[in-house]
């Protein structure tokens, strides 16, 4: 990590606007981030600061019968015994794992430094740590390093959003917002991406490097006096970082803010405009200080710099003890562990001056705690709901096609249902169909409203990190949802409505219609509200549906259709009074009967023999008396337990209890958090305790020798020129075409077996488009030009023999590290390897990567499980195993240290050198990495070639036309400054001029002549294949059993998914059950014996949910990485998803079967037989339903 310092700099890093305007808005921005004075400065001071967190020790998968087990008491315990020792100082645990221990620093306005939590001192301007947080919470502030934000948004409008929200009412003017927008794209090079949505994993959008400039201006437009940065510089180029760094100066300047910051793989002017830094060994203080006396104190140490090290990498590689390197004799020698680099710092003259420095400080700064804002937020709480709600508006517009779909559902299932019911009689035959339809029309909209469950969880992280950032409360966001709910109801309604309300008849008076409207729409807004609340209470989508589709469900069978009110037994029955939609089917009820004469003819009038005399006769209908055979709408009503007298009552409790989901919903994003503090343990499978021993196995020599020829392969990738043996791949004049725009111009190079080849370029250059369109991997243009496999063109073949480990790390997070590899291997090797042979080299590759300990450690999402450095080894590792031709990699190295860099570009150099041909595009790599390549491929941010050659003749070739290199440059960095990469390479036309150069030089001369004598010389793919050409090398039934059994694995440590599956069928067969118990044998019982058979299709909106949800993501995954790379079918996916979810289905619906049908008291024998088969059956169905549609 490293700190700078605002020491005043006259050095214009960024042109915010020439004519002033721009710098007078940031300076007015700045202001009014303090509250419209001037800027407020707060010291860091910190001594003996320690960081702990609980050992857990070795943590294993927590599978489904132990989930189940749990739910007897053992989670409700640990839930309690978590409750009342939340308050346990961590230090004071004897498991605890030191993180950090016993820091001392201060850290002045314009310093940088950065922590996790604290034990010890630590203090704000002189104020505790602790009364800090509590009483100023506004002016800190911190950006993680992964990028959040509402995909569906244009970048303008996230970044207006941030401003709108920290600017004072009495600062903010429209004009000034738009300014100050205008002038954060120019300040981040993202004005032409201003109107672009910010896109995320699966929503296209800008590029990874503009989308983490976007999260860089929102936290800059949040602002605070104390700002935290989390390897912020992920995803850009080595220009484009340092144009940040450069910003991030200017504004650190003007606003006198202390700014802490982490920076991976930083280049040499980088680190040069830090003036301190903090170096960090296994949680040990190793030095604190100026950044130019850093690498003097290791010096005199006795470590010795590496030719062609930046400073940076000099020092994190101290912290490696692979790495350093010390001078015979030196104090440096005997420095072994973490501790005594540690100790060294504080027997050090830069220990003690820091002391000085702050016990000076502690006695000269103030803390003028007026002065410091003690407001979390700008903007009073009803201005952050009105601004959020303009976001919700914005972000309707930009989703306005799913809600286009859901009008258009509404109408065809309206007019599909009223066209079905038209004109319907008001015969005693008609009356309980009337009821039926008036229960529809309630579960078809309240149904129609769960995707909103799955957007107010899926945004919640980005409400967590704004409401970090205090741009608002986070309730503020739960109201605005609610707001903007009621006229989007409202004109669902109207659509809803009309067709049906007309086509089936009812009752046409004004009246009526618009009470019938009134109830439906409140009705509508519960629902609304209470599948949303659930997404501010529970963990996992799974869990969402789970409690969502069982809520609902309970309320469709209380809602008095099902069971009438009379009929409602005690030990469930009060539940209705509770439920919002037993209230909208009364009043609709009422509503449409009272004023209506039900006519009672043929079957239903009782007897039913000619000419009787009507005075002997009945209705059958509930509610007739003897003698009438015309019965009164109200009276029938009546009978069933609803009073037309509680209308408005109704309306009233409704709206309270939306109301009180709202407050609840409210209230839940406030207090609950789910997003990750600090890092996760590896989970492991399966005990892993014979791993060593496994690492240490024997091997057969010949097959040893047959998977890894070169032998150690440590050494051997130094020692000479890798032979080029085997087809290779090349492209000339190569241009891509994505809709109107050119992204690629007349691109040629070529990579052969055993070439080793880094691929740079501005953020926005097309690298990782060309990446795409050789490995045709998700490739969505048109490509034009020549490229050839083998001297010949791509056939359907090749996509077998690459890989593309891409940017994106997409794995099954429940399969093991093993599971992956093997899962690679057996369906995408060729098939004349054997299954030994497949699995011999997972083996290999294990050891190859260095994977073997974790081999049985699940591999996570983004957020817990490996790490990242051991998941892009696991990425690139599931590549490898397919034994490719070629290996592509987009940007293997970003988001990891320097080195964690090393080690993966280490990996791929001893690949590539083996006889592996390896392409990888490389962001801001250092002056070392960069030599462990052998050629060099650059592109200009217009996407034309600058060079492609050996790396040691790249200096040479830019010096020949006037460049010339300071002495110890970083070639890569000093390229890209050339050529004029950067913020601002899109306003500049450096890049097209040396792309001239190039296409006139005689290095492109001589590339062209290397293409035509390699594909003159390659072998083609056919010459070393079996002559198989078919689009996959396993077999469809090979794909289905393994991707079943992966399915299956999953389903059994993903613990929510079936868990839930089981709870829902569990909770709604007993209340079922108990709700039907017994039933006779009464008019009203022989009803409530169909509707207790027909509840069970009520199961299907909470079951299917989940599994559309899950095959929506297996989808997602098959469409981004497994179906392009060719490792199974589509399906095969739809197959083995059916197959899978066999199981799961009948033991949930004999699960419900034996809860609901024998307490009901339904017929026993050869009837129970065939519904139990029923039951199956349909379970079966819901299986099909989500993914064969």
């Amino acid at each position: 990590m490293a700190s700078f310092d605002g020491d005043g700099s006259s050095e214009t890093v960024v042109d915010i606007d020439t004519s002033g305007k721009g710098l007078g808005a940031v300076k007015t921005l700045l202001e009014g981030q303090n509250s419209g004075g001037a800027p407020k400065q707060v010291a860091l001071a910190f001594s003996q600061l320690s960081v702990a967190a609980p050992d857990v020790g070795t943590v294993y998968a927590k599978t489904l019968p132990k989930a189940i087990f749990n739910t007897f008491g053992v989670d409700q315990f640990n839930f309690v015994k978590n409750l009342f020792s939340k308050g346990s100082s961590t230090s004071a645990n004897t498991n605890a794992r030191k993180i950090l221990t016993d820091f001392t620093g201060l850290v002045k306005p314009g310093e940088m430094l950065s922590t996790l939590g604290v034990t010890g001192h630590l203090s704000f301007a002189n104020i505790d740590a602790h009364e800090f947080g509590k009483r100023h919470q506004r002016a800190t502030i911190y950006l993680p390093e992964e990028d959040r934000h509402i995909a569906a948004l244009s970048v303008s409008q996230t970044i207006r959003f941030a401003l709108r929200m920290s600017l004072p009412l009495k600062l903010r003017t429209e004009q000034l917002v738009e300014e100050l927008v205008q002038v954060m794209g120019r300040i981040f090079g993202i004005e032409h991406a201003l109107d672009t949505p910010v896109g995320g994993q699966f929503f296209p959008g800008v590029s990874g490097g503009e989308r983490k400039r976007v999260s860089i201006a929102e936290v800059l437009a949040a602002g605070s006096s104390v700002q935290c940065f989390d390897n912020s510089t992920r995803g850009l180029d080595s220009s484009t970082a340092l144009d940040f760094v450069k910003a991030l100066r200017r504004l650190t300047d003007l606003g006198q803010k202390t700014t802490l910051a982490t920076l991976y793989q930083a280049g040499e002017n980088i680190y040069s405009r830090f003036d301190k830094v903090l170096l960090i060994d296994q949680g040990h203080q190793v030095f604190f200080g100026r950044t130019e006396e850093a690498k003097s104190y290791f010096e005199d140490l006795g470590f010795v710099p590496m030719p062609g090290e930046t400073t940076a990498e000099f020092l994190t590689n101290i912290t490696d003890p692979t790495q350093r390197r010390a001078k015979p004799g030196s104090e440096a020698e005997h420095i072994v562990t973490p501790q005594q680099l540690s100790a060294a710092f504080k027997q050090s003259a830069h220990f003690a001056r820091l002391t000085q420095e702050i016990n000076q400080s502690e006695r000269q700064l103030t803390a003028e705690t007026s002065s410091i804002p003690s407001s979390a937020y700008n903007l009073s709480y009803p201005h952050q709901i009105l601004e959020c709600l303009r976001r919700e508006y914005q972000l309707i517009k930009g989703q306005r096609r799913v809600y286009y779909t859901k009008l258009v559902t509404t109408i065809i299932l309206s007019l599909t249902v009223g066209s079905l019911y038209f004109d319907l009689t008001v015969t005693a035959q008609g009356a309980s169909t009337r009821g039926g339809l008036l229960f529809f029309v309630v579960i078809l909209n309240g149904w129609l409203q769960f995707p909103e469950l799955f957007d107010a969880h899926t945004n919640r992280p980005v409400l967590e990190r704004q409401a970090s950032l205090n741009l608002y409360r986070p309730s503020a966001v739960a109201v605005a949802r609610a707001l903007i709910d009621l006229p989007l109801i409202a004109f669902q309604h109207v659509l809803c409505i009309m067709p049906f309300y007309f086509l089936t008849k009812l009752q046409v008076d004004a009246g009526k219609f618009f009470f019938f409207y009134l109830t439906l729409f409140i009705s509508t807004v519960n629902f609304s509200n209470l599948l949303r609340g659930f997404a501010y209470y529970v963990a996992s989508l799974d869990d969402c549906f789970r409690f969502g589709g069982t809520a609902s469900t309970v309320c469709m069978l209380f809602a008095g259709f099902l069971i009438p009110p009379i009929s409602m037994p005690d030990i469930f029955g009060w539940l209705h009074y509770v439920d919002p939609v037993f209230y909208a089917f009364e009043n609709l009820l009422v509503n449409e009967f009272v004023g209506l004469s039900i006519v009672c003819d043929g079957v239903n009038v009782i007897p039913n023999v000619p000419n009787a005399d009507p005075r002997y006769q009945t209705c059958s209908i509930p509610g007739a008396q003897p003698g009438q055979v015309n019965v009164p709408g109200s009276q029938y009503a009546e009978a069933l337990g609803f009073d037309f007298d509680h209308r408005w009552r109704n309306i009233g409790i409704m709206i309270a209890i939306a109301i009180a989901y709202v407050l609840a919903g409210a209230l839940g994003s406030e207090i609950m958090r789910f997003t990750p503090q600090g890092g996760t343990p590896i989970v492991y499978a399966k005990d892993s305790s014979n791993i060593q021993a496994a690492s240490r196995r024997s091997r057969d020599i010949e097959k040893e020798a047959a998977l890894a020829p070169n032998g150690d392969t440590s050494s051997d990738s130094d020692n000479g020129k890798p032979l080029h043996d085997g087809p290779a791949l090349t492209w000339k004049d190569l241009t891509v075409d994505i809709g109107d725009k050119q992204i690629l111009k007349g691109i040629s190079s070529y990579v052969r077996p055993g070439d080793f080849i880094a691929l740079c370029g501005a953020s926005g250059a097309g690298k990782t488009t060309l990446l795409t369109a050789l490995s045709q991997t998700n490739f969505a243009g048109s490509l034009g030009g020549e490229v050839k496999f083998g001297g010949k063109e791509l056939g359907r073949a090749f996509k077998k023999a690459t890989g593309f480990a891409q940017q994106q790390d997409l794995h099954d997070g429940t399969a093991t590290v093993r599971e992956a590899l093997e899962f690679s291997a057996l369906l995408r090797q060729p098939k004349h390897y054997s299954r030994q042979e497949k699995l011999a080299y997972v083996d290999h590759i294990l050891g190859l990567l260095d994977l073997v300990e974790v081999q049985h450690a699940l591999i996570g999402d983004a957020e817990s499980g490996l790490g990242v450095e051991l998941t892009k080894r696991v990425t690139i590792a599931v590549e490898l195993v397919a034994r490719p031709k070629v290996l592509f990699a987009d940007e293997p190295t970003s988001g990891l240290d320097s080195q964690g860099a090393a080690h993966i570009v280490d990996y791929l150099r001893r690949l590539s050198h083996s006889g592996q041909a390896v392409l990888v595009t490389i962001h801001q790599p250092s002056a070392s990495l960069f030599a462990k390549f052998d050629r060099f491929l650059a592109l200009s941010s217009e996407g034309k070639q600058l060079y492609f050659g050996p790396v040691e003749k790249v200096l040479p070739y830019f010096e020949r036309y006037g460049a010339v290199p300071p002495p110890g440059t970083n070639p890569a960095e000093f390229v890209l400054e050339t050529v004029g990469a950067g913020i601002n390479a899109r306003n500049d036309d450096k890049g097209s001029d040396w792309a001239t150069r190039w296409n006139e030089s005689p290095e492109a001369e001589n590339v062209a002549a290397e293409i035509g004598y390699i594909q003159k010389q390659s072998l083609s793919l056919e010459d070393l294949e079996d002559g198989s050409f078919e689009d996959y090398n396993g077999s469809i039934f090979t794909q289905t059993w393994l991707l079943t059994v992966r399915i299956m694995k999953n389903q059994w440590r993903n613990v929510a998914y079936m868990y839930s599956k089981i709870w829902v069928h569990v909770v709604c067969g007993t209340i079922v059950g108990l709700t039907f118990f017994q039933m006779g044998t009464g008019p009203q019982d022989l009803q409530n014996r169909s509707f207790s058979v027909f509840f069970i299709i009520f199961l299907v909106n909470a079951i299917v949910n989940t599994i559309l949800l899950r095959f929506f993501f297996a989808r997602l995954y098959w469409e981004y990485r497994e179906g392009p790379s060719k490792i199974y079918s589509w399906v095969a996916l739809c197959n083995a998803s059916i197959i899978a979810e066999m199981p799961g289905a009948l033991i949930c619906g004999v699960i419900y079967y034996l809860l609901w049908y024998f307490p009901s008291g339904l017929p026993l024998g050869g009837t129970a037989g065939y519904v139990f088969l029923a039951v199956l059956t349909y379970e079966v169905f819901q299986v099909g339903i989500p993914i064969l549609a």
